[in-house]
């Protein structure tokens, strides 16, 4: 419900900041509700800091700078997913001469940060070792499906538009990550669902 309402307000301030003349405030409100996770993901995707502090600016200063090209832009969310993805990952390609088929392999990092409110010490070590060591069974691209629908709630077509596949590659992508995570949890303490809401509530580094 919190994210939920998240959304809703993400949704109105864009709405505010493309209809009036200036719209900092909401401006403001949008940079800073993103900048966390935007940074997180490009993190995982392999690229260092400053790199992705870089590639999220110039997203932002893009569209603060020319609005009216991004009037058509419904689904924020994801359109700035795919914006710092396409942006890192064509830094990488020009610096290294890649191709784009190279990057359906490039590592996506899955690093547990602890969640003390939740459970004890000790419990809160020894989940948050169990949920890595299931993560790093999956391929990268499996990794980065897991991270987009559990920890920034997106839905298959933003999956689908963000991971450049159709909808039902994402469903297939998703529902096999989950199904893999299952058949490799050997802890009869610690079923799928205790992985799903670690995967919901900590956070990738």
């Amino acid at each position: 419900m919190k994210e939920n309402n998240r959304h809703i307000a993400i949704d109105s301030y864009w709405k505010e900041f493309l209809a009036t003349k200036n719209g900092y405030d909401a401006f403001s409100f949008i940079y800073n509700s993103y900048v966390n996770d935007l940074l997180s993901y490009g993190v995982s995707l392999g690229f260092d800091e400053d790199t992705c502090r870089d590639a999220v600016h110039d997203v932002f200063c893009k569209i603060l700078i020319d609005k009216n090209k991004f009037l058509k832009v419904n689904n924020l969310t994801a359109y700035l997913f795919r914006s710092i993805r396409n942006y890192l990952f064509n830094i990488q390609k020009r610096n290294c001469n890649l191709s784009d088929s190279t990057f359906e392999n490039i590592p996506f990092s899955t690093e547990i940060t602890t969640l003390e409110s939740l459970i004890n010490q000790e419990d809160t070590e020894k989940l948050k070792q169990t949920v890595e060591n299931l993560l790093n069974e999956l391929t990268p691209r499996q990794r980065e499906a897991i991270y987009l629908r559990y920890m920034q709630e997106m839905d298959y077509e933003e999956i689908a538009l963000l991971m450049e596949i159709n909808y039902n590659s994402a469903r297939r992508l998703v529902h096999r990550s989950i199904e893999h995570l299952r058949a490799m949890n050997k802890d009869p303490e610690k079923p799928l669902f205790i992985i799903l809401v670690a995967l919901i509530y900590y956070h990738y580094l």
